[in-house]
């Protein structure tokens, strides 16, 4: 007698050791594609806040590359600033610009050779190493690239620099001139565009500064920032009904880029969920109803029925399922915080100010939803086969 209760509680204790660790499984799952899908959330909510201001999807581009063009000058940008849903117009300019004192370069032995002052327009710029991206700088203002030959100019950030440019005094006539100038940002130049390797950008009136008021008369690109990117077809439409040559500033990776990533990611998070709690409810029911098999034979006896008995075998199992999402979307959300964190700290994916979704009620009673389903779709053909198994045979089992 001793021996059979001695096996009947280490077989208890096998079987609620096993669904402990089922239990735990599926709490670790649920918690990290809680983590995941709320990553993406958070990503994309992020990036929805800022894509007006800190992208080139509502940005027009004017050039006069195209021979037909319109000529891209003080009066035809004027003509275009007054269009509606236009907020502002910038003409793309670039003058020489370097640094005047060696004791600022990288390498005492390598010149960093010409910064080319370029007027800032903060959509079009490339994310920031040191700094934050101003929506406008003042005119003893300058942004740095961070890679020149020599090294990096980052240490020059918070530093008012002399920086030489080349004055003109009549034709085929210069001189040397310098202007100070505060480094207020390093933005990353690793991936050169049209304005250049290693362009340093200030506001339009120190660009005038630089060019000693005599601008050019045309520019060879302008840009056009629209008050929000649905209506960039409307104003697109109407400057190429001017004479323009219009082209959209955004490129690929402004409307897809990480993001895509980030979705596909988002789009597998459900899927595994449902799998494991599947396989949860399956592995579940098969541990509960082995331990339970004689209980199941007498209450048959008593006078519940197969439906009945089916019932309580789901309960016990949901009861279980909740208890893991539960955990999960707790352990989830700090594991949340803890991603965001390091993603916001080192610039990873490009990614920055990113909030956390630390608790999202629809997202946690999704993660549930799907959790008890797929559990509850798991168990059912098992429990729904021996609640109508005759006593009998559970009994002999």
């Amino acid at each position: 007698m001793r021996k059979v209760l001695r096996l009947a509680w280490f077989e208890r204790m096998h079987t609620f050791r096993t669904s402990r660790a089922l239990v735990v499984m599926l709490a670790i799952v649920v918690a990290v594609c809680y983590c995941l899908q709320g990553f993406v959330v958070s990503a994309v909510r992020s990036h929805a806040s800022n894509v007006e201001k800190h992208s080139n999807v509502s940005v027009i581009e004017l050039s006069t590359i195209r021979p037909d063009a319109r000529v891209l000058d003080g009066e035809s940008l004027s003509e275009v600033s007054g269009l509606g849903h236009v907020v502002s117009v910038v003409p793309w300019m670039q003058h020489d610009l370097d640094l005047a004192d060696e004791s600022d370069w990288p390498s005492p032995t390598v010149s960093p050779g010409s910064l080319w002052a370029t007027t800032y327009f903060g959509p079009r710029l490339p994310k920031m190493i040191k700094g934050d991206r101003p929506v406008s700088l003042q005119d003893d203002e300058i942004l740095l690239p961070d890679s020149v030959p020599g090294g990096s100019l980052r240490h020059l950030y918070g530093k008012t620099v002399m920086f030489g440019y080349t004055h003109i005094n009549g034709k085929y006539q210069g001189s040397y001139r310098t202007i100070p100038l505060k480094v207020v940002g390093i933005y990353d130049n690793s991936v050169p565009d049209k304005d250049g390797e290693n362009p340093s950008y200030v506001s339009e009136n120190t660009m005038d500064a630089l060019f000693d008021g005599n601008v050019p008369e045309s520019y060879t690109f302008a840009y056009v920032q629209v008050d929000s990117g649905d209506n960039v077809p409307l104003v697109q439409k109407k400057l190429a009904a001017m004479g323009f040559a219009v082209a959209g500033a955004a490129g690929q990776q402004d409307v897809t880029g990480i993001l895509a990533a980030l979705m596909s990611i988002g789009r597998f998070m459900f899927p595994i969920v449902l799998v494991c709690s599947l396989v949860f409810g399956l592995f579940l029911s098969v541990i509960w109803m082995k331990q339970r098999k004689r209980s199941l034979a007498l209450l048959r006896c008593l006078g519940y029925t197969a439906g009945q008995l089916s019932a309580l075998a789901l309960v016990q199992v949901v009861q279980l399922v909740v208890a893991a999402g539960i955990a999960g979307i707790i352990l989830g959300a700090g594991f949340s915080l803890l991603l965001a964190h390091s993603v916001d700290s080192s610039d990873l994916l490009n990614l920055t100010n990113l909030d956390s979704v630390v608790f999202d009620p629809v997202l946690a009673l999704e993660m549930l939803a799907i959790t008890v389903a797929g559990a509850v779709i798991g168990a059912l053909p098992l429990s729904v086969r021996i609640a109508h198994t005759q006593p009998d045979a559970l009994m002999r089992g």
